[in-house]
């Protein structure tokens, strides 16, 4: 895992068809060009706030299930490369997760050396060898994180897909063609909470 330039990794990403949709001083916001292929996926934690309120399309998970399901699509769409923008600042999601991931080896190594990168926005990159960090980093902003600038946009240079995830357990998937937003359905349709 390492951080890399935005305007580096922004090449890349443009490329998939990525687009800054809000880009303010407190929030970044990504998803994927409008077009006639792209699938909007919305999904909601089975204990969200307003569960009962939302509309009965959008597709509700196990909270807990649903850092698995960010695991499982790393390994099933092979993605060599996974970006992970803070939707506030690094800080933020430092300062939600550092109790939870205190444990994790591979955290603290980036934590030791994330000072430089903490009033950001940065990506910090996952190849597939560190899924599973990207699993506890997921589940620990869903169990402790608060507020909208906790949030986490998850994209790929290897596939048109943007993962918008929220703490209050809120995830968008932005699937840029039909067969991919089927496999991501099918594999939330087979996550499983720990």
């Amino acid at each position: 895992m390492e951080f890399v330039e935005l305007e580096e990794a922004w090449a890349d990403l443009r490329r998939q068809g990525v687009v800054k949709t809000v880009e303010t001083p407190k929030e970044l916001r990504l998803e994927l060009a409008e077009n006639d292929s792209l699938v909007v996926i919305d999904i909601a934690a089975d204990d969200h706030p307003e569960v009962g309120d939302l509309p009965s399309t959008i597709q509700r998970v196990p909270r807990n299930a649903l850092a698995n399901f960010i695991e499982a699509l790393v390994h099933k769409m092979h993605l060599q490369q996974t970006f992970a923008f803070p939707v506030g600042r690094w800080r933020e999601i430092f300062d939600a997760v550092s109790d939870g991931m205190a444990s994790n080896l591979a955290w603290r190594e980036v934590d030791t050396s994330a000072s430089i990168e903490m009033n950001k926005r940065d990506p910090l990159v996952f190849g597939p060898a560190n899924a599973h960090t990207l699993r506890d980093l997921v589940k620990n902003l869903l169990k402790n994180a608060k507020d909208t600038d906790h949030g986490l946009t998850l994209c790929s240079d290897g596939a048109p897909l943007v993962v918008e995830i929220m703490p209050r357990g809120e995830m968008v998937v932005f699937a840029g063609h039909a067969s991919l937003a089927k496999q991501c359905m099918e594999l939330l349709a087979s996550v499983k909470p720990d």
